[in-house]
């Protein structure tokens, strides 16, 4: 007996930025999806590109090399630390790096098992599973709260003028910094860095896949269609990338972020993020 893909359908769009920072990834032992994030000095150390993009690009070849392997996700998200700390020591080369500077990801990935399905998350990337019609929603909270707090001063913002995202980024800079810097420890959030201790402290589970189970994983830059611009209801989420595509749920997306291009009636960091899906639909063999 074995985990079979039944439907699968991928989506990795870049946003406004210069370069896509996600990627996502599907082989047959598991899928991943992988938020990549810049240092805030605004310093590629090691890329000509994006420090950040290095790094998912990294992440998504590994993974596609080691997922299949017996080890637990932990195990070999902890034996992947190892390797991509040494290879990026060795890309800086001496040079000193603030912690601001440093490439992490938001991260969620499962793999698949005879019987069971096993998920790991970092950051804020979203995992929806439906099984006998039912809906799990698993995602950490906590990257959205520091999120809503700038947020919502950028609202304030908003009542003095008609100022671009880039400028009411820069007034809070500092709050986003501050917030930055939380990443890691119990007062902050975990995120996917160089850090052993955010893998212990990460969202991980197992379910079991006794028929078939319908799966959505997604970067920030996707979930925003239900949880950030209310587009879509969640509960109503699986049955859409089912019947109408991820894509349709995308374009949704840009759609609203270009109507509202300075964040006027939807503060966020840029015009639009990165958007990135993996919908599979599985069954037990």
């Amino acid at each position: 007996m074995e985990i079979d893909i039944k439907e699968f359908e991928l989506l990795c769009d870049k946003g406004s930025g210069t370069y896509n920072e996600d990627i996502v990834g599907l082989c047959k032992k598991g899928a991943w999806v992988l938020d990549g994030a810049t240092g805030l000095n605004n310093k590629n150390l090691i890329s000509k590109e994006s420090d950040a993009k290095w790094y998912v690009s990294w992440w998504n070849k590994y993974l596609k090399e080691n997922i299949g392997k017996d080890n637990s996700l932990k195990e070999i998200v902890l034996e992947g630390l190892e390797k991509i700390k040494k290879e990026y020591l060795l890309k800086l080369n001496g040079l000193k790096v603030e912690n601001l500077d440093l490439p992490s990801a938001s991260a969620v990935i499962i793999k698949f098992y005879e019987d069971k399905l096993e998920y790991l998350l970092l950051g804020d990337c979203t995992l929806f599973l439906n099984k006998l019609n039912e809906n799990t929603i698993i995602k950490d909270e906590r990257v959205c709260k520091f999120d809503e707090k700038v947020f919502s001063k950028m609202e304030n913002l908003n009542k003095r003028g008609n100022l671009t995202i880039l400028e009411k980024n820069n007034i809070l800079l500092p709050l986003i910094i501050e917030n930055r810097l939380k990443k890691n420890n119990d007062k902050g959030y975990w995120i996917l860095e160089f850090n052993k201790e955010a893998v212990e402290k990460s969202i991980h589970g197992y379910m079991d896949v006794d028929d078939e189970v319908k799966i959505m994983m997604s970067s920030d830059g996707f979930s925003c269609a239900w949880d950030r611009y209310n587009i879509f209801k969640d509960s109503e989420m699986i049955k859409i990338g089912q019947h109408n595509g991820i894509e349709y749920i995308k374009n949704k997306i840009r759609k609203l972020e270009k109507e509202d291009n300075n964040g006027m009636i939807f503060p966020r960091f840029k015009e639009s993020d990165d958007s990135s899906c993996v919908y599979l639909h599985i069954r037990k063999k």
